[in-house]
């Protein structure tokens, strides 16, 4: 087995897509499917390191394995995975109803998590009102579970009617608005006196469909 095979199929083992590594490691996936095919050569240093650290495999696998068959890629360490619930769809549109059924999970890798001891959930983006911010109708998001979001960041809120939307948090003299990445929607106004409203959590990573 060539190296670049070896590579692909330590990132498949660990469940990880091409635009995850590439997300890690700090390129499009279109070049980590180069090095999946045997294009390494031009592989710089950072990204060696960062490529060998995502994929839980020493440098010198990367550097030192060739063609040689015998020579096995180190087997992922005991916890390289974080298990995180998928609730129901959570609107990049006009709203849909927050469901507290857990839908499935999806296993993260640590090293891509900002944090080891946060909370954190996912939901499917249903809608195209994001679609400027590189969220997609389909795309899976993971957030990190907090009450309090900094301005212009994506996060999950609860509007009224325990409304679900996923949003960029916008705070201006003291007026709250929840903003949308795509001009066919208009600004959502929060209102101070709306008790409905609460911060779910703040995004942290997509996971494209």
């Amino acid at each position: 087995m060539d190296l670049n095979e070896k590579l692909k199929k330590r990132r498949l083992e660990l469940g990880l897509t091409l635009e995850q590594v590439g997300d890690y490691v700090g390129v499009g996936k279109s070049t980590v499917r180069k090095w999946e095919t045997g294009i390494i050569k031009d592989m710089k240093r950072s990204q060696i390191a960062k490529y060998a650290e995502v994929l839980k495999v020493s440098p010198i696998a990367i550097l030192g394995i060739s063609d040689d068959d015998n020579v096995d890629i180190p087997l992922p360490s005991p916890e390289p995975v974080r298990e995180i619930l998928i609730y129901g769809d959570l609107s990049c549109g006009t709203g849909l109803f927050v469901d507290d059924a857990v839908v499935g999970h999806i296993s993260v890798p640590v090293a891509m998590l900002p944090s080891k001891s946060a909370d954190y959930f996912a939901q499917y983006a249903s809608g195209d009102s994001m679609i400027d911010a590189g969220i997609n109708d389909g795309d899976l998001l993971i957030f990190e579970k907090t009450t309090a979001v900094e301005n212009g960041q994506i996060g999950c809120f609860c509007v009224d009617n325990n409304i679900a939307l996923c949003k960029k948090f916008s705070r201006n003299a003291g007026n709250v608005f929840l903003l949308p990445a795509n001009d066919k929607y208009a600004p959502i106004p929060v209102k101070p006196e709306n008790e409905c409203f609460r911060i779910l959590g703040k995004e942290i990573l997509k996971i494209g469909k």
